[in-house]
């Protein structure tokens, strides 16, 4: 043994305890840094104009979506994404401590695209594990920065000394327009008349939603003013349903194609977002993998000498 340990059995076993869950927390999480290394290591970048349907990587530069570039809520920095958090310095009724608890979080969910050359794709952020070159960690004494609709003050609070005497901590990461983004999601294409109808679940679905509204349908359809729908008015609103659920699959096939990227929402198929190029982010994942192994030989260390130790 290379620790003299002085302990009780009650302190032996709550030690082992935490040793055992420390270490099956570092195995779970290098398995989940190294499945997505891997991930990332072995899927080809794909061209968005020749992209498989499915689970693709791509690579392209960030423009703004339809809605136009978005405003940071804490220093109001246009991006096209971000994720923001306030936390709050809470003291321990001794005063000789505290802990951060969080008084406001937002991440944005409006859709941007990325354009790598061969074609422009949107992407919708929502459920993406996103890593991103633009975080900014600064201190105040207000829960929201002073000054934050001036766009220009961004730069201002990011000149923060670290572990200040600010009351509150301000968090934020952002994707940039014209930044590079490397995305690994499921690829679907849109319009062009791919999507295409079940002209019968269709029309069954518009008669259903017509009967449920008696009086237009009978506005509709009672050619003969009984106040009812008979056998041959039943006939034409049926023929109506399947003329209206055509004329929604032309509709459907005039649109133009439309290429997306999002959570792939299968296990073992991560939904990744990173500013990072891949071989930045593959370094970091290793660096990761590397820190909770680590952690888990010193986990399974202290765990075999607390074992070892006589209690007293």
């Amino acid at each position: 043994m290379l620790l003299d340990l002085d302990i009780s059995s009650n302190e032996r076993l709550f030690g082992l305890i935490g040793c055992i869950i420390g270490f099956t927390l570092c195995i779970f999480l290098a398995f989940r840094r190294f499945t997505r290394y891997r991930l990332v290591a072995d899927t080809p970048t794909a061209l968005i104009r020749s992209a498989p349907q499915g689970y693709v990587e791509l690579i392209g530069q960030v423009i703004a979506g339809e809605d136009g570039l978005l405003r940071s809520p804490l220093s109001a920095t246009p991006c096209v994404w971000y994720h923001t958090r306030v936390d709050r310095y809470v003291r321990n009724a001794s005063r000789k401590g505290g802990r951060w608890e969080r008084v406001f979080r937002d991440t944005s969910s409006s859709w941007f695209q990325i354009d790598d050359g061969t074609g422009v794709c949107l992407i919708d952020p929502a459920g993406a594990e996103t890593d991103t070159q633009y975080k900014k960690v600064w201190y105040g004494s207000t829960e929201m920065p002073a000054g934050r609709a001036d766009s220009a003050g961004f730069e201002h609070y990011a000149i923060s000394i670290i572990g200040g005497s600010g009351r509150y901590r301000y968090t934020e990461q952002l994707i940039l327009e014209q930044e590079r983004v490397y995305a690994l999601g499921r690829f679907r294409s849109l319009g062009g008349g791919r999507d295409r109808l079940d002209l019968k679940a269709a029309s069954r679905d518009l008669l259903r939603q017509w009967k449920s509204d008696q009086a237009a349908l009978i506005g509709r359809f009672d050619a003969d003013g009984d106040g009812k729908i008979d056998s041959e008015e039943w006939t034409q609103a049926q023929h109506a349903a399947v003329q209206q659920a055509k004329s929604r699959q032309h509709e459907l096939d005039a649109m133009p194609t439309v290429d997306l990227l999002q959570d792939p929402e299968q296990p073992g198929q991560p939904f990744l977002l990173s500013t990072l190029d891949e071989e930045r982010l593959l370094t970091r994942f290793r660096w990761y993998l590397a820190g909770y192994m680590a952690c888990a030989l010193l986990a399974f260390w202290v765990g075999l000498e607390l074992l070892l130790t006589t209690t007293a």
